[in-house]
């Protein structure tokens, strides 16, 4: 493998990409990918391992136009790098917490709704360039990039256009004695 691009302050180099299991049914999908990443950002200047098991549909996929990252498959799957961005994250005291997360995101583009997906794993490290922002966490998302459907598994919007956001949940309270 070993492809390697630099993008936007980050050098991201690809390890491994394979298709790992096929004909998932989408009731036995998890919502968005899972990571696990090696280190932190700050600890030393040794490039980051990322591995990710990512659920893409099964269904034809279309080239996207966003090719400046990583290329896993032709011009239909792509690992893009999209920047530092700020993120609201659950805290302990049920409030919100906001920190910065570095966005990575497998993308594609298909058509159509999928009923069956495919498991890909992919390992890739990223290393920052001498005096790059360090972000408090990552996140990687699976994204179609398709304007009609959209991030099927990860966009808040739905079809009507409305947006959802979690709850806030109500304070922890003590029982009474």
């Amino acid at each position: 493998m070993g492809n390697q691009v630099n993008v936007n302050g980050v050098t991201l180099t690809l390890k491994d990409f394979r298709k790992f299991d096929t004909n998932i049914s989408s009731e036995n999908v998890p919502k968005g990918p899972l990571v696990n990443m090696s280190g932190f950002e700050g600890s030393n200047g040794t490039p980051f391992t990322v591995t990710v098991l990512a659920y893409l549909p099964d269904n034809p996929l279309q080239p996207i136009e966003k090719t400046d990252g990583l290329q896993l498959q032709g011009n239909e799957i792509y690992l893009n790098y999209y920047g530092i961005t700020p993120i609201k994250i659950l805290n302990k005291d049920g409030g919100y917490t906001t920190v910065s997360g570095r966005d990575f995101r497998v993308d594609f583009n298909c058509k159509k709704e999928a009923s069956h997906f495919d498991l890909y794993y992919l390992q890739f490290t990223y290393q920052l360039e001498e005096g790059a922002e360090l972000a408090d966490m990552i996140y990687v998302r699976d994204n179609n990039t398709n304007p009609i459907l959209g991030d099927v598994n990860d966009d808040p919007v739905t079809e009507r256009g409305t947006v959802t956001t979690p709850a806030t949940p109500p304070p922890p309270t003590m029982p009474k004695k």
